[in-house]
């Protein structure tokens, strides 16, 4: 079976906080995965696909870096038996320097799960 993503992804449970524009309050959450594109993370609230959000996403390496993005939702879907939603959203116009510790994170995350 061919692989149809653009990014590899981790999964990762990191600190997420999010606020659909125009904000209405701040949630947060933890991620389910993460790559160079974008996000997945579960929620209780349904966001509309096409959303806009603010993220603000907290790593726990390196002193929890932490930054803060654009992202759109690119897909929402119940998960069952559940309350909740799982969301996948893209960031939107990442600055280089975050992209580039993304990267690095992703990759020394990998390593340390391939020992």
């Amino acid at each position: 079976m061919l692989e149809r993503r653009k990014y590899v992804r981790v999964p990762e449970n990191l600190q997420i906080a999010y606020e659909i524009i125009p904000a209405e309050s701040i949630k947060e959450y933890l991620t389910k995965d993460i790559s160079q594109g974008g996000i997945r993370f579960l929620t209780y609230e349904f966001i509309p696909k096409d959303s806009r959000l603010r993220i603000r996403i907290t790593f726990p390496r390196a002193l929890l870096f932490s930054f803060e993005a654009m992202v759109k939702c690119m897909w929402i879907r119940e998960v069952p038996y559940s309350d909740e939603f799982e969301v996948g959203v893209e960031f939107i116009d990442l600055p280089p320097e975050i992209m580039d510790y993304l990267i690095n994170y992703i990759n020394e995350t990998l390593d340390t799960k391939k020992k």
